[in-house]
């Protein structure tokens, strides 16, 4: 396909709610929407009101209203602000978990030991360790300056210290290359999975969706890049593992296996009430989703 030159032009947010208005949609505070306009942006509201928009004839829908589109976009980022608390939560307990363990198996400073490790081409010590080198470069906590005042062998700090500077993603790459499967089998064992695969992509796909809430990622209407696996075993299986309620149910397993407070379901349901012309199945949700296994 050739490619072209692009010449579209930008519109103020006063010329693009008439352009809307002209398409249909009903708009009864005009101030309100222009402040949506204005400091949402119309490219990003533009993901929720899209696939409205009748291919043919170019209308919204009859009886379509901004408020409804508002209504998506505050369903969205009420979404997002429960998920990264809810991860924010979890992310603690993992990297907790794996650090903790492997402190007692394998010393403080097990990130230093290859022995521990079955590096890949994906990820390896090298890469690990430069990551770490970097992070604590950058941190400033009170955990590192506390080592570094009092200790220069190892060069590093040890393990629970690194834990406060290093990002979630880490975690879960370590855990990946970790060389003994008993390792492995005992970490994920913290949150009752008794299958590693399973539990490496559970982390995973966290990991990559706080990235995705983190930079104000639309959830509501959108799937996944990155899929968890099911857990069989408790009859935790997805009709697609690729929508939001997947993920939101590992969230919801592991959070409760850590038995420490958490407002997930509450947070959930509170959105879903809040906003009941927003179908909840958008997000993955079926009708019965408290009942499903791992809720």
């Amino acid at each position: 396909m050739s490619l072209t030159t692009f010449t579209k032009s930008a519109s103020n947010p006063s010329t693009l709610l008439t352009k809307l208005e002209g398409q249909g949609l009903q708009v009864a505070d005009r101030s309100t929407a222009l402040n949506y306009l204005q400091y949402v942006g119309g490219y990003r509201l533009k993901g929720y009101w899209h696939h409205l928009i009748d291919k043919a004839t170019n209308q919204f829908p009859q009886g379509y209203s901004f408020t409804d589109i508002a209504n998506r976009c505050e369903f969205d980022r009420e979404l997002r602000a429960a998920t990264i608390e809810a991860i924010d939560r979890l992310e603690v307990a993992i990297r907790s978990s794996i650090a903790n363990y492997l402190s007692q198996k394998h010393g403080p400073h097990w990130f230093l030991k290859p022995s521990a490790f079955k590096p890949t081409k994906a990820w390896g010590l090298g890469q690990l360790l430069q990551k770490i080198e970097s992070e604590v470069g950058r941190g400033k906590n009170n955990f590192v300056k506390h080592y570094f005042s009092k200790h220069d062998d190892p060069y590093l700090p040890p393990s629970w210290s690194i834990s406060e500077c290093v990002s979630f993603g880490l975690w879960s790459r370590t855990y990946e290359i970790l060389r003994d499967t008993n390792d492995k089998k005992a970490i994920a064992m913290k949150f009752n999975i008794d299958q590693p695969n399973v539990f490496a992509s559970w982390i995973h796909a966290i990991t990559v969706l706080r990235n995705v809430v983190a930079h104000h990622g639309q959830l509501l209407g959108n799937t996944q890049n990155v899929s968890p696996c099911e857990y069989k075993r408790l009859g935790i299986i997805f009709k697609d593992n690729k929508e939001f309620f997947a993920l939101a149910t590992v969230i919801q397993y592991m959070l409760t296996q850590t038995s420490l407070p958490n407002r997930w379901k509450a947070d959930l349901k509170a959105i879903f009430d809040k906003y009941p012309t927003v179908k909840i199945l958008e997000v993955g949700f079926p009708q019965n989703w408290e009942t499903q296994p791992g809720w």
